[in-house]
């Protein structure tokens, strides 16, 4: 399969007539023939699932699952990124560092030590 790489050193691949798609996914046309009045399962019960609609209720608490799992999800994400903030050295600034600079800034200070130890190693 063919690559192509763009100016900031990403690597595509390429589908076969030669343009990208979605992330490397599969064009959104070609889940049409896959819609729920085209396909046939091959399962045994397949009849029975097909005519039964999911009730409102039970899409409500699916809905609300989801919604807890994404919070949880989130909550879990923001702790990390708390804990990342107090192993980095902060530069006496009195605002809480966003996402993106944390990771800069923890990007920056890991290569800092790298370089620190690798001139240690250097010198003797």
């Amino acid at each position: 399969m063919e690559t192509y790489s763009d100016t900031y050193g990403y690597t595509y691949l390429l589908s076969p007539e030669g343009v990208t798609n979605n992330w490397g996914c599969v064009s959104p046309e070609s889940y049409e023939s896959y819609s729920e009045e085209n396909y046939k399962s091959s399962s045994p019960d397949s009849l029975t699932r097909s005519k039964s609609r999911v009730t409102p209720v039970v899409l409500r608490k699916r809905r609300l699952a989801a919604n807890a799992r994404e919070r949880r999800r989130m909550q879990n994400l923001n702790q990390a990124f708390d804990r990342l903030r107090t192993f980095l050295p902060q530069l006496g600034q009195d605002r809480q560092l966003s996402k993106y600079e944390t990771l800069q800034m923890a990007q920056t200070y890991i290569t800092a030590l790298y370089d620190l130890l690798d001139q240690r190693e250097s010198i003797q």
